[in-house]
């Protein structure tokens, strides 16, 4: 017997995986960037007119219908191969699985008929009638119902599970196809595609509590995994609508391919997937801002998307063309959008923050020259990492690795290294001592490390005054000149000192004398010039009476 395959018929099977995997999507709060486009890595061959594809809720195994036959495709989802096949029913148009994996429900629409299929033999072990011309099911998260939609005789049927019984029939707009059930189990979505609205139907009362007008031609729906946004494939107007749940209006629509009569999402909720029946594309969308991304040639005439749980392949049941797309999702190369702080000691140890997007699972953060930052964890939109050591003070590029590729250059990923410093301040203390006929200074020199490093060597000099002698037991007078040396390593917050003796004589009185102590030279370098030196001044009276300030 030859079955009608009018759009308006074969759409539903889209409708049922779209609320199948819905429990899998997750809307996104904030923006990330576009998701690169999905490609076609190769096509496998089916039971003829597939159109229903839904995998097993630990994504091991795909079922994909065939409206024309009572054959059911089981594809291995790792690999996309044929791994069996099984029959159920007449012709099936849409296929969900329970929540435990335990079992799948086909749609029968000329049986007017569920059947309910042990997955763990592929066998039928119930069969359930249902409302004229079944299309959409979808099982409430719980496991406990199933809701077929009846597009022959506008209701839906609510399954009771454990007995595989009817216990409820709700009247609901004409042409009935996509299904999906709110993840606290509470409201069920259906798309009235002759009414061109999204029926929502209380669970507890069982009866239409709104009805949203959307599209013309609606038929497919996939729901966020938190309930708050529902989309919709708007087969007859070429668009996709997005509904806010608890407001239960549209709040966008977007121009997608010709006859859209199946919409997805992806498991990360960035990307919600069009597949466009009446040319042969998949319309890619952006869920942060609601815009088309790219648009994808897949094939003749694409149905029912599934996509894995991990996010990185899809199948795409292709009608007209016998056959499922396999689709794989690249993962998005990461961004680098900002460093923070942008910079820190050429030593490492400094703790950055990296912002961007695609950023999560990153396998390394590089910093230039100086390698692999420790200590590194990521979330989709930053990271935080420990700077590595750098063999030279300059700027290096801050990039990102993961299984999606590497974040190009960019200048909001610099991190400047800057070389090790070390502040020694200097203060010279003078203690005359007076004598009959001779007198004398003693001055003691104090260097203190300020930081941030630790000085590993210094100089101290300081001219002495012409015709005095000096000595000194810790530094070296050559020429008039003292020359005190600190060998370090001297910490942060240490000081050292040095001593130096000026003596006065008879044919030294009257004279005024000053001596300067210097930082000529230090090791890490010093940033602050202002307290490198200091100086005193000191008076010899006729009486040897010696002054200093």
């Amino acid at each position: 017997m030859r079955i009608s395959r009018s759009p308006s018929r074969t759409w539903t099977a889209v409708v049922a995986t779209g609320a199948a995997t819905a429990a899998l999507l997750v809307q996104p709060a904030t923006a990330w960037a576009a998701a690169p486009a999905p490609v076609v890595t190769t096509t496998v061959a089916v039971a003829p007119y597939p159109a229903g594809v839904a995998l097993a809720p630990d994504g091991s195994r795909a079922y994909v219908t065939s409206q024309s036959s009572g054959t059911v495709t089981v594809l291995d989802a790792a690999t996309g191969a044929v791994s069996g096949t099984f029959t159920a029913g007449s012709g099936s148009y849409a296929v969900a699985w329970s929540p435990d994996g335990q079992h799948a429900y086909l749609t029968h629409q000329l049986d007017d008929a569920v059947s309910v299929v042990d997955t763990a033999s592929n066998t039928v072990a119930a069969t359930v009638a249902v409302g004229a011309e079944p299309f959409g099911v979808a099982v409430s998260p719980d496991g406990a119902r199933a809701y077929v939609s009846s597009a022959g005789a506008a209701t839906v049927s609510v399954i009771d599970t454990a007995s595989n019984t009817v216990t409820a029939t709700v009247p609901v707009g004409a042409e009935p196809h996509g299904v999906a059930v709110s993840p606290d189990g509470a409201h069920v979505y259906v798309a009235a595609s002759g009414a061109q609205a999204v029926d929502v139907i209380d669970t507890a009362s069982n009866t239409v509590s709104a009805d949203v007008p959307v599209g013309h031609g609606v038929f497919g729906l996939a729901l966020s995994a938190d309930g708050s946004r529902l989309w919709t494939g708007n087969g007859g107007d070429d668009t996709v609508s997005v509904l806010d749940t608890a407001g239960r209006t549209v709040v966008s629509t977007v121009t997608v391919g010709a006859n859209p009569f199946s919409v997805a999402l992806s498991p990360d909720g960035k990307s919600a997937y069009a597949s466009n029946y009446g040319d042969g594309t998949l319309s890619v969308i952006a869920t942060a801002d609601r815009k088309v991304t790219s648009t994808v040639p897949v094939g003749t005439s694409p149905y029912a998307l599934a996509v894995t749980p991990d996010g990185r392949r899809g199948y795409l049941a292709d009608f007209a063309a016998n056959a499922v797309t396999v689709l794989g999702f690249p993962l998005p190369v990461p961004v680098v959008t900002g460093v923070s702080p942008a910079s820190g000691p050429q030593a490492g140890g400094t703790k950055v923050t990296i912002t961007g997007t695609g950023l999560n699972g990153a396998t390394a953060v590089s910093f230039g020259a100086a390698g692999n930052a420790t200590a590194v964890s990521c979330t989709e939109t930053g990271c935080t990492a420990t700077a590595p050591a750098a063999a030279a003070a300059g700027v290096v590029d801050v990039r990102v690795t993961t299984a999606g590729g590497t974040s190009a250059v960019v200048p909001a990923g610099r991190f400047t290294y800057t070389a090790p410093t070390a502040d020694l301040a200097v203060s010279l203390a003078a203690t005359p001592v007076g004598g009959l006929f001779s007198g004398r200074v003693d001055y003691t020199l104090t260097v203190t490390n300020q930081g941030p490093e630790t000085v590993t060597s210094a100089t101290i000099s300081a001219d002495l005054p012409a015709g005095f002698t000096a000595s000194s037991t810790d530094c070296t007078i050559a020429a008039g000149k003292l020359t005190c040396a600190v060998a370090g390593p001297l910490a942060k917050g240490a000081s050292v000192t040095r001593h130096v003796t000026v003596h006065v004589g008879l044919l030294n009185l009257g004279r005024t004398f000053t001596v300067t102590a210097a930082r000529t030279a230090s090791a890490p370098t010093d940033p602050v010039a202002a307290n490198d030196r200091a100086s005193r001044t000191c008076s010899a009276t006729l009486a040897l009476l010696i002054s200093c300030k």
